[in-house]
């Protein structure tokens, strides 16, 4: 009994620092619209990545504004990316979030090298929480019936 309570705690600790692990490292070219904003702005042409909780507030013909915290950013499309926008902005939300690989244009604006949409991700992330409780209660059941037997 008490080797599979040591076995499960075993590998809840290790998913646990897996994904603090994976949360504490990334590209080291990863920005914030608001560390962008911070520093005035960034050389002209420097590309910059931004993929955590970042919105659409407003969308354009060929742009969109994303925001990140209370910073704000005007995003460009470019021409060579022009049909995929055309074929991605009909189902684009206020509110959706982004990922998206940028150059910095003087004064104050990206311009788009690529971009993800990630529809329902409030949903996944709620869908996910729950599967994970779901998962908890079933280990404590398992657990107790053990040791009733």
């Amino acid at each position: 009994m008490i080797v599979r309570i040591l076995g499960v705690v075993s590998c809840l600790l290790g998913l646990a620092a897996l994904s603090f692990y994976s949360a504490r490292t990334g590209s080291a070219e990863v920005d914030t619209i608001p560390e962008i904003i911070a520093k005035g702005g960034l050389p002209n042409g420097q590309e910059v990545a931004l993929t955590s909780d970042v919105k659409i507030t407003d969308i354009g013909a060929d742009q969109f504004v994303a925001k990140q915290g209370r910073a704000r950013i005007g995003v460009l499309i470019p021409a060579e990316l022009m049909p995929i926008w055309e074929k991605t902005k009909p189902g684009i939300k206020i509110g959706d979030y982004v990922s998206l690989r940028a150059v910095y244009r003087s004064p104050g604006h990206l311009e788009a090298r690529e971009f993800h949409v990630h529809k329902g991700r409030r949903l996944k992330i709620w869908v996910s929480l729950a599967a994970l409780l779901v998962f908890g209660f079933l280990i404590v059941k398992q657990v107790r019936e053990g040791n009733n037997a």
